[in-house]
């Protein structure tokens, strides 16, 4: 080579280096759009599954209904998002993920819109369901496409951000809805959705890119409608269970027809040729770790935000936004550690991470069953802290570990799989802790009631000057007898739920605390998707 060429290959090579640069600069401002629409549209759908709760004592003087009639606003929406999510791998592989995200953001927006201007409860509820269609698929399509816009040594960062809106939401909802059922119009919990999500479809169509499969198959359909079936009727009936108990009638036909028929739906999918979801990823031994551990964090994280309102409202007499103030500081520490987590998970992986989030979140739920009549709101909010530091470290590590392990040409199925085994994770979660908390509570009332024995000389003594201030204000003695009463019944049913609520935080902190040694068991750096080898059972 001449020194001519050489020296314009030389000045090629310092031209490339900039354009190179300036090249991944770009792309990764496209990337940190996209991972901006994606977390708008997740952020909603998510939010919408909680936030209603706060308005329902409205929507029932608004529309002159009852708890069983209005319960379907809620029901309808977690029922419908949950039966569809097994599909959304399918619909993405077939017509593109990029489209379907579209597609199920424009449904989410309608069926918003509609919503704020539904006319009756039952026009509520069909317009909840069509809200539900678009709000179910947007969260397993968005990890599909995360994992497929991330390499691997960058998709911890990014599930990372994905999480705040996935753990933010939650957590924000009952404050963001008291707030604007108190001081602005309860519907705008709804039609604030509009414009949000007409502006993130159009960021949507500018600066996300399409993936799709390669090749098309033919819909399973009979997995489909004995996975939508069973999933439905499985939802429902856990969902049942706190109010009713597990022997009613009505929770053991639904929780029946829901586990036989997915039951039935395992049968098809290991059995045709292309299986709406492919069972044989949980032959992944990380998947499946993965998948047992973020389940297990879920419960956690839906027993707690279920239970600890009991306490605060019922019993301390706070306002749903004031109690939700109190539970703000540890969502905001959950949007701190999430992008820290994603960025440990892309240097170290996901085991040391997991254990010692399920440590710190069992240790913070054994503090918080010291909780008493008299824990100060400031030790409450410290121990809030302490646990989202813990559940803000794995809980997406977790995911993005067994999710990494899923071939790359399988992600839309395993995104469907894990965000399914999810839904019904937080459905149980409450519905067991619930029924746990219902059963602790008896137990504490029986047994402080037998304590109470009126035939001990110090409680019939205290019995007598508790009944002497009553007559002293004023009460006949009868009407005092009664009073005084009433005021020993209210204590044992105050101590019963206090102790009912630190018996369960004490049950979920044990479970932590064992599944933080399982934790140990997933691999170093998880890979996988993408086509890199996966960990198998046996291998």
């Amino acid at each position: 080579m001449s020194d001519k060429d050489k020296d314009e290959a030389s000045g090629s090579a310092q031209q490339a280096g900039p354009a190179a640069a300036g090249g991944n600069a770009m792309a990764q401002k496209g990337q940190g759009l996209a991972m901006f629409a994606i977390i708008i549209a997740v952020f909603m759908a998510i939010l919408d599954t909680s936030i209603v709760n706060v308005a329902i004592p409205k929507m029932m003087a608004v529309y002159g209904v009852g708890q069983n009639d209005i319960e379907w606003v809620v029901t309808a929406y977690s029922l419908v998002s949950g039966a569809l999510i097994p599909v959304t791998g399918y619909l993405g592989d077939r017509f593109g993920y990029k489209r379907m995200f579209l597609i199920a953001l424009v449904l989410f927006t309608i069926g918003s819109g509609l919503c704020g201007v539904a006319w009756s409860n039952s026009s509520m509820i069909v317009f909840r369901i069509f809200q539900a269609v678009g709000g179910g698929a947007l969260m397993p399509i968005s990890m599909a496409m995360i994992f497929r816009m991330f390499p691997p040594e960058r998709r911890g960062m990014a599930m990372g951000l994905f999480g705040v809106a996935v753990m933010f939401a939650p957590a924000t909802g009952p404050t963001l809805s008291g707030y604007i059922v108190e001081y602005l119009d309860w519907r705008l919990i709804f039609t604030i959705n509009v414009p949000i999500g007409i502006f993130d479809f159009f960021l949507g169509m500018a600066v996300l890119k399409e993936f799709k499969a390669p090749v098309s198959k033919k819909f399973d359909y009979w997995g489909f409608i004995f996975s939508a079936t069973g999933l439905a009727a499985l939802l429902y009936g856990v969902g049942k269970v706190s109010e009713k108990g597990w022997t009613d009638s009505e929770v053991l036909m639904f929780v029946g027809i829901g586990l036989v028929c997915l039951i039935i739906f395992v049968a098809i999918e290991l059995t045709i040729d292309n299986p709406m979801l492919d069972l044989t990823l949980f032959k992944s031994l990380t998947f499946s770790l993965s998948l047992l551990l973020s389940s297990v964090a879920t419960i956690i994280m839906m027993g707690v935000l279920f239970l600890l309102p009991v306490f605060l409202q019922n019993l301390s007499g706070l306002s749903a936004i004031q109690t939700g103030l109190i539970l703000l500081p540890q969502s905001l520490m959950v949007g701190v550690m999430m992008p820290i987590a994603g960025a440990l998970y892309d240097k170290i992986g996901a085991k040391l991470i997991g254990f010692l989030g399920l440590l710190i979140t069992a240790y913070s739920l054994y503090l918080t069953a010291q909780l008493d009549i008299s824990t100060s709101y400031g030790t409450i909010i410290w121990w809030l802290i302490i646990r989202a530091v813990g559940m803000g470290l794995m809980m997406m590590p977790l995911q993005t570990a067994g999710m990494s392990a899923v071939p790359m040409a399988k992600l839309g199925q395993g995104t469907a799989l894990s965000n399914t085994v999810r839904q019904v994770s937080a459905a149980f979660g409450i519905a067991w802790l619930s029924l746990l908390f219902t059963q602790r509570k008896d137990f504490h009332t029986a047994t402080l009631s037998e304590e109470l024995n009126m035939f001990s000389a110090s409680v019939a003594d205290g019995f007598n000057k508790l009944q002497s201030q009553y007559i002293a204000m004023g009460q006949g003695a009868v009407q005092a007898h009664q009073s005084a009463l009433a005021y020993l019944g209210g204590q044992i049913q105050t101590k019963a739920v206090i102790f009912g609520l630190d018996d369960v935080f004490i049950v979920t902190a044990i479970l932590s605390g064992a599944s933080a040694f399982l934790a140990l068991f997933l691999k170093g750096k998880a890979k996988g998707a993408g086509g890199e080898k996966i960990h198998v059972m046996g291998e």
